[in-house]
C-alpha cells in the first residue's frame, strides 16, 4: 500500500487498477472500502477534464503514481463523494483488545466519477459485493505443503495478531506497523492481493534456507484468511537508530568511516542476494534501515521501483538492482541524490517498509 506522509489523511487512497480507458481507485474511510471508477466515457462535453484525465491516466500507467499530480487529482475525485462516504462510514468506538481482525473492512461500496460541462457530478454510491471463492492457486497453506515454493513459515489468523492502540482512539485511522504475537513484537506489512506475497515469500524463504547471515529483514510468518489467502506478512522487529531509515539517519556530519561501513554492508548484501538468485527491486535509501548497532539492513524485497532510483522498464532485474545500487552508494558516500530526488520529494509518497 502507498500512504501520504507525514500527516495521516481523513481517508486513505490505497491504489489504482488500470483498464483500457479507465481506472478504479480504492479508498478506505473509517474501515469502509470505496471503489471509485474514473472513465473517459463519463467525461461529457468537458475537454479540460478529458485532458486532465489522460495526463493522470498516463502517469499511473507508467508507474508514476507517486507524483503529487496523481494524488492531487485523485483527492479532487474523492472529495466529490466525501460527504456521502462519511454518511456511509461513521466512526465507531472500540474497547478492549484490538486485533487485525477488528480492522477488516466493515463494508464495500462503489461509484462512478462523472463530469458534465466541466462540472463534477457525483453518482449514487451503491453496495459492492464479492464472491468469496476459495482459490487453490493463492492458498498459502497448499503452496507451502506442496512445496511449490521452498518455505515453511508459520501461518496466523488475523485474530491472533494484537494491534496496540489507545482507548477511545478511532481504530480505523490506525495504520498497523508494530504488532504483537504472544507478546513478542513484529513488523506488519499488509497484502492487498492474495498474489502479492508469493514472490516476496519465496525470496525470504531462499534467504532463510541459505544459512547465510545477511543484513536483510527477516520474514517470521504469514497472516492468512480462512481460505489461506495471504493478508499480511510478519517480519522480525528491527530496533532502529534514531529515525531508522537511511534517508534521515544520514547527515552532512556523518563520519566517513560510518558511511564506508554502510556502503560496504549494502554492497555485500546485494551481491549475496544476487548469488542466491534474489532481486532486491525497489533500491533506494528509504529501503535501508540503520539498526541500533549501526548496521545497514536491506528491507522490502517486494519489488517495484521508485522514480529516479531505478528505471521502471528494468525494475525487478539484475540490471535494475545495479543501477539503483550505484546511485545508492553515491548517496551514502557523497550525499549525491539522483536528479529529481531529495528528502522532500521522498516524503510525499513512500512505500511500505518491511
Amino acid at each position: 500500500m502507498l500512504e501520504k506522509t507525514p500527516k495521516t489523511p481523513l481517508y486513505d487512497i490505497q491504489g489504482w487498477d488500470i483498464g483500457d480507458n479507465d481506472f478504479d481507485m480504492s479508498v478506505r474511510l473509517n474501515g469502509v472500502l470505496f471503489t471509485i471508477t474514473a472513465s473517459l466515457n463519463n467525461l461529457i462535453n468537458s475537454p479540460h477534464a478529458l485532458q486532465a484525465f489522460r495526463e493522470i491516466f498516463m502517469k499511473i500507467s507508467l508507474g508514476k503514481d507517486d507524483c503529487p499530480e496523481v494524488w492531487n487529482y485523485s483527492e479532487s475525485i474523492v472529495n466529490v463523494f466525501l460527504p456521502d462516504m462519511e454518511q456511509l462510514s461513521p466512526p465507531i468506538v472500540h474497547t478492549g483488545k484490538l486485533t487485525l481482525a477488528d480492522l477488516r473492512p466493515r463494508g464495500t461500496f462503489e461509484c462512478e466519477y462523472r463530469v458534465i460541462d466541466e462540472k463534477p457530478v457525483p453518482s449514487t454510491i451503491t453496495p459492492r459485493t464479492f464472491e468469496d471463492i476459495p482459490d487453490d492457486e493463492s492458498d498459502i497453506r497448499l503452496i507451502q505443503s506442496r512445496q511449490l515454493i521452498r518455505s515453511n513459515f508459520p501461518i496466523f489468523d488475523p485474530v491472533d495478531i494484537e494491534v496496540p492502540y489507545s482507548e477511545g482512539e478511532p481504530i480505523y485511522n490506525i495504520i498497523p506497523r508494530r504488532v504483537y504475537v504472544q507478546n513478542k513484537s513484529y513488523f506488519y506489512k499488509p497484502c492487498w492481493s492474495p498474489y502479492d506475497a508469493i514472490d516476496e515469500l519465496e525470496k525470504y524463504a531462499i534467504i532463510a534456507t541459505s544459512g547465510k547471515s545477511l543484513h536483510t529483514s527477516r520474514l517470521f510468518g504469514i497472516i492468512a484468511d480462512a481460505h489461506g489467502h495471504p493478508k499480511g506478512l510478519l517480519y522480525d522487529w528491527i530496533e532502529m537508530r534514531d529515525a531508522g531509515v537511511l534517508t534521515y539517519v544520514l547527515k552532512p556530519d556523518t563520519p566517513s568511516s560510518l558511511r564506508e561501513k554502510w556502503a560496504t554492508q549494502i554492497q555485500r548484501t546485494v551481491t549475496e542476494l544476487h548469488r542466491l538468485g534474489v532481486i532486491w527491486g525497489d533500491v533506494k535509501p528509504d529501503n535501508v534501515l540503520i539498526d541500533i548497532n549501526d548496521n545497514a539492513i536491506v528491507i522490502d524485497l517486494e519489488g517495484g521501483t521508485t522514480r529516479g532510483w531505478v528505471d521502471h522498464d528494468i525494475g525487478g532485474s539484475l540490471e535494475g538492482d545495479l543501477q539503483g545500487l550505484g546511485k545508492l552508494i553515491n548517496f551514502v558516500l557523497k550525499d549525491e541524490w539522483p536528479p529529481g530526488c531529495s528528502r522532500m520529494s521522498d516524503e510525499v509518497m513512500t512505500d511500505e517498509s518491511s
